[in-house]
């Protein structure tokens, strides 16, 4: 490939200051690869941009924001274009006039944000009214958020949180501005542009003022999945253009690029375009690559889906789940709370709590129960280990602002650090049992046990365990509760994360699953 052109290279992309940015990153990878070569970006609007009042799923056709961009790659008044991913039909990516890398991804999740007039209207039981511009979010986001949104209804009321989305177009600017002049209670966007515009010099300081006063909450992978290649870049070259197209190739990511493979295939899976009602994203959980899908394809019926490896053997044993038996393990003794900075495990009598970090990982809804722990919540940036803890917290009036997607609150690191949320993780002030509380004290994380489990097994679960060659355990100390009664030889199956550890250090390596929730969905298609 040749280093140096007989003119400066030129990539092309939409007039916004998002788009801008996207295509600033690429221009520095090729210049990070060829110090001395000339780069310049220019704008074309698409008709994406010149139409901004009608819903993009009443427009015909597909491509909106790409088609004219195409037309400079085409006529060799650019060398490269650079888009969103998921703003690509698959049969655009399919193509063989053009060449394509994908480069760079940021978190492809959805956050909604919400105006200071929302807190209101959920105080007065009134219906909160999201913009979007997506009929996915418009299936996933209501029904998920009427079980999110803190229940601060006054006394007396019937709580029942209502949330409708409308239709809303323009860029990231404009969008915060309908939700700031009233038309809207709160927006859903993908977090992946609001964070790029937060680390731009140019744009940072402009979006951090629009957000002023602003609460999010940043959606779950699996309950709100994002579109297939939310919050990745592709470059393209027209495959005439030799220099182009070396360089392109240079800039391509592999490991990136089979990971939304698998999400963009869910597109002819459930349906795709402007009209698709489903989510897909592939995420990284250990050593494995799982997808995630949910919404409706475009028939209307479910398209819930959780893809994992599991050896083929083990549907047909005879497996004791776990799930199945959550109360009938422990009995649950709550710890008399104290005013303390709360450090340790074993606290004493007081009626106030009080916590040094600004932001809490409530990891079972049981950790909050008594008030004084709530009124200290309500006053932190909290977090859960999945939506079950979202959605009791959510009950008791406890703004909450993610969760780990019950794959534990490590998974959870480069979430919080991005410019959104800005909380390193040892920011978090964990909530959890005695027994945890001590085990993340040894890891060097503040942490506090608010109860105690006891060991209560059932004769159900002793009758069960007998019969069972596989056992499902959704915490180490399930298992540690009643080894006694585990057939000699049976395998054991648990959620990835600490539960893992666990098994692992105990020298039993165990058949891992994603999630509980991940175990659940593979249990409901095998029984």
């Amino acid at each position: 490939m040749k280093t140096h052109s007989p003119r400066p290279f030129t990539i092309v992309c939409r007039p916004s200051a998002l788009a801008v940015i996207q295509a600033e990153s690429a221009k520095n990878r090729i210049v990070q690869h060829f110090p001395d070569m000339e780069v310049r970006i220019i704008t074309k609007e698409s008709a994406g941009d010149r139409n901004t009042s009608a819903p993009l799923y009443t427009l015909e056709g597909r491509d909106f924001f790409t088609k004219d961009i195409d037309e400079y790659l085409l006529s060799g008044e650019a060398d490269f274009a650079v888009h969103s991913l998921k703003d690509l039909s698959l049969e655009r990516t399919e193509d063989k006039r053009f060449v394509s890398a994908v480069f760079e991804r940021d978190d492809p999740r959805d956050v909604v944000l919400f105006s200071p007039e929302a807190l209101q209207k959920l105080s007065r039981n009134e219906m909160i009214t999201l913009g979007t511009s997506s009929l996915r979010r418009m299936e996933l986001v209501p029904p998920f958020l009427a079980k999110a949104l803190p229940q601060i209804h006054t006394a007396g009321d019937s709580i029942k949180t209502r949330v409708q989305c409308l239709p809303m177009r323009g860029n990231v600017d404009s969008r915060l501005k309908q939700v700031q002049e009233g038309r809207f209670d709160g927006a859903v966007l993908a977090a992946a542009g609001i964070n790029r515009l937060l680390r731009s010099d140019a744009h940072g300081a402009r979006i951090r003022a629009l957000l002023e006063g602003f609460r999010f909450m940043l959606l779950p992978l699996f309950e709100c999945p994002p579109a297939p290649g939310q919050g990745a870049l592709i470059i393209e070259a027209l495959s005439a253009n030799t220099d182009a197209v070396g360089l392109v190739e240079r800039l391509h990511s592999q490991p990136l690029e089979s990971a939304l493979h698998q999400e963009r295939a869910m597109l002819r899976t459930f349906g795709g375009g402007c009209h698709q009602r489903f989510g897909a994203v592939s995420v990284r959980v250990g050593e494995e690559d799982i997808l995630l899908a949910n919404g409706k394809d475009e028939h209307g019926e479910s398209a819930e889906m959780m893809r994992f490896s599991v050896p083929d053997a083990l549907a047909e044993k005879r497996i004791f789940a776990a799930s199945d038996f959550m109360r009938d393990f422990f009995t649950t003794e709550y710890i008399e709370i104290s005013n303390s900075e709360c450090s340790n495990s074993e606290i004493s009598n007081s009626d106030s709590f009080d916590l040094p970090s600004e932001a809490v990982f409530v990891s079972h809804h049981r950790a909050a129960y008594k008030e004084p722990v709530l009124r200290t919540l309500q006053k932190k940036r909290v977090w859960t280990a999945g939506t079950r803890t979202w959605f009791e917290l959510a009950k008791r009036g406890i703004w909450v602002e993610g969760c780990s997607d019950g794959f534990g609150l490590k998974f959870l690191e480069n979430v919080v650090s991005m410019p959104l949320v800005s909380l390193p993780l040892p920011a978090f002030h964990i909530l959890t049992n005695t027994e945890s509380a001590r085990d993340w004290q040894r890891e060097g994380f503040a942490a506090t046990g608010l109860y105690t489990l006891h060991e209560a097994v059932s004769s159900e679960i002793q009758a069960a365990l007998s019969n069972a060659e596989a056992c499902f355990w959704t915490s180490f100390g399930q298992y540690r509760a009643c080894r006694s009664w585990v057939r000699e030889g049976a395998l054991h199956l648990c959620p990835s994360g600490r539960t893992a550890e666990r098994f692992r250090a105990e020298g039993i390596e165990p058949v891992i699953f994603p999630s509980i929730k991940a175990f659940l969905l593979w249990q409901k298609n095998h029984r």
